[in-house]
């Protein structure tokens, strides 16, 4: 019984059709203390004016074009100016598809298409059939097949096959691997567990045939997450890594200094941790860009809008903050585009078993011990409105849900999500037993100890202002909530003390954290807030890990279950508070008027798939200035 992509449409019409479901409560299935909290304040999760998340979505979406087309012609030998927004170096982990874990290296990494997948992505976010290879998928046997449509080449003219993708997912089984792109689906494949204990020599479930140019995948159960891609799909050149140890893989000149790809660019050299100069691929299997040379610069964000106003960059992902004072700039347009990325508060409520790659909930950690109620306090304390609105000029919008807004399709819109209520958090707080104050008003423990909060922040735009809106909120209920070691930290040292829990695992120094998480296409939330080191909170019990498996179970195929999971999912993340869903958003892209062409739209775009750089071109030799 082979499907292919007329099945998965109606996958996704269905899922359209189940979009409701009715509220309900659950009870709090770990300690965390809530003793039966009502869903919500009524009324479902509108944002501000009645208006839904979707229709505020979609409101964002018409104010901005998403693709434009000038028409002008290329002028050869220019060189396009890629801005990436980093108040700190690069990582540059870019070379091998499985090692990054930064949004600004998978831009290079996509550029250089050592992170590309085989199979294109269309417009619902699910693998499309546009790339170098296609697929089917056959539910009685179990399996997915990828053939092959091109003859692709690696970047030193190596021809690129789906052994390089057996390789791959034999990587993601090593032990030494310690990156986190191995996935619960992944673990599903017949004979991976297996290969990974060292009980096999070779991956049971991965058949290649076809002189290596179709790979049939056998799981034990086939997840309809595979059409989102739960599987890893991105290959990594074999002849490159396979005489390299496992562990040395990440810190290896392949990864950092000497990558290659199959994409449309390939690197000429590398300024560590501030640029990266590339140069065309005349072999790119869609046809040879026109532009000759592009540089990524990596530049501080708060100075985004007086460069791109100078003409020092073609393109960047803009600060939607920074937008209303530069909105009428003569050289720039901006387009926008859904998008896959929302913001956040986390509870530190667990800690990470790297001896079994699993997150433990702990009971001893302070918000552990404070309870469900309190972190539930603590957001209703927060008015995200007002300051989404004050800062951002309405291009963020307070988050009802901590799922992802690009699956708006799956979204339980009863959810009511945490609104701006003082009153009910001092409530909650006083039924909780933090009754008592000490001089500064302040709440204590309920044994009359002192109770601080230590927040860790990056530093990022806006994020002081965030620190001040938010502290003076958490204050007015009697929280003393301060900075983790007293100030902001460099985003990639915060992002290595929580993802390893380097100051963390040890005791218990940081309580919450604020971040922005970018999700790929797959809406399966076990990638972030499963087992794996990503996942923030260190948040787990038996009934959250039960959800998260019937997401991945053959029953989800249909979409009236899919639906239903998504929502116990969500209902189950409301009324246990490991997070704080705070806001959504639109990508805003910043364009310089000299580039011809440029689509945003999923499953078409630069996102989506990386077909169209033959199309764009830049009409003047410098990029025009405001």
């Amino acid at each position: 019984m082979k499907k292919t992509l007329i099945t998965i449409v109606a996958l996704l019409v269905l899922v359209l059709v189940f979009a409701a479901c009715n509220p309900r409560t659950t009870d709090d299935d770990n300690d965390n203390g809530n003793n039966g909290i009502e869903n919500g304040n009524g009324g479902g999760n509108d944002t501000a004016g009645g208006v839904s998340p979707m229709e505020a979505m979609n409101a964002l979406m018409e104010r901005f074009p998403q693709h434009i087309n000038t028409g002008a012609a290329h002028v050869p030998g220019t060189t396009f100016m890629y801005g990436i927004g980093l108040p700190e170096p690069f990582v540059g982990m870019v070379g091998g598809a499985i090692f990054h874990d930064r949004g600004e290296d998978a831009t290079v990494a996509t550029l250089l298409g050592s992170s590309s997948s085989i199979v294109s992505m269309n417009e619902f976010f699910q693998m499309g059939q546009d790339g170098i290879a296609t697929f089917e998928y056959d539910l009685e046997e179990n399996s997915i097949t990828f053939t092959m449509q091109h003859d692709v080449y690696w970047h030193d003219d190596t021809p690129l096959t789906m052994a390089d993708l057996v390789f791959t997912y034999e990587v993601l089984a090593s032990p030494d691997y310690t990156g986190i792109r191995r996935t619960r689906e992944i673990e599903g494949i017949v004979g991976f567990l297996d290969f990974a204990n060292g009980e096999a020599d070779s991956i049971e479930g991965l058949v290649l045939s076809n002189n290596d140019r179709t790979l049939t995948i056998y799981m034990y159960e086939l997840p309809m997450t595979v059409l989102y891609f739960s599987l890893w799909t991105s290959p990594m050149p074999r002849h490159i890594f396979e005489d390299i140890p496992v562990a040395q893989m990440a810190s290896h000149p392949a990864v950092l200094s000497n990558p290659i790809g199959w994409g449309p660019f390939m690197i000429e050299h590398i300024v560590p941790g501030d640029a990266f100069h590339m140069v065309a691929n005349p072999n790119y299997v869609f046809g040879a860009p026109q532009i000759e040379n592009l540089i990524v610069e990596r530049f501080n964000p708060t100075q985004a809008g007086e460069l791109m106003e100078a003409g020092r960059f073609d393109i960047m992902a803009f600060p939607r903050d920074l937008y209303r004072y530069h909105q009428n700039a003569s050289n720039i347009t901006f387009l926008s585009a859904p998008s896959n990325e929302f913001y956040y508060i986390s509870f530190r409520l667990g800690n990470w078993d790297d001896d079994n790659r699993v997150n433990v909930y702990n009971p001893d950690r302070l918000m552990a011990q404070l309870g469900a109620d309190v972190r539930r306090a603590m957001a209703y304390a927060l008015d995200e409105q007002t300051f989404t609105q004050i800062v951002f000029e309405g291009l963020r919008f307070p988050a009802p849900s901590i799922a992802p807004p690009n699956h708006m399709a799956l979204i339980d819109q009863t959810v009511p999500g945490f609104r701006h209520d003082p009153a009910r958090a001092n409530q909650i707080l006083d039924d909780a037993g933090l009754t008592e104050r000490d001089a500064d008003g302040f709440r204590l423990m309920p044994d009359g100890s002192p109770l601080t909060i230590n927040w860790a922040m990056s530093i990022w735009p806006m994020d002081e202002e965030r620190v001040a809106f938010y502290t003076q909120r958490w204050n007015e209920i009697g929280l003393r909530v301060v900075l983790w070691q007293g100030r902001l930290h460099d985003r990639n040292y915060l992002l290595d003390a929580l993802d390893f829990d380097s100051y963390y695992g040890s005791g218990d120094e940081i309580h919450i954290a604020h971040d922005r998480f970018i999700v790929g296409a797959n809406p399966n939330p076990d990638g972030m807030w499963g087992h794996t080191q990503w996942n923030p909170s260190r948040y787990t019990s038996p009934e959250y890990d039960a959800i998260l498996e019937r997401m991945t179970s053959v029953e989800a195929w249909d979409a009236a279950y899919l639906q239903q999971v998504f929502s116990d999912w969500q209902w189950y993340w409301y009324n246990n508070v490991p997070a704080i869903p705070l806001s959504w958003t639109i990508n805003l892209t910043a364009l310089n008027s000299r580039v011809t062409n440029w689509d945003t739209r999923a499953g078409v775009g630069f996102t989506g798939n990386i077909h169209n750089w033959s199309d764009i071109g830049l009409s003047a030799e410098q990029p025009n200035r405001n």
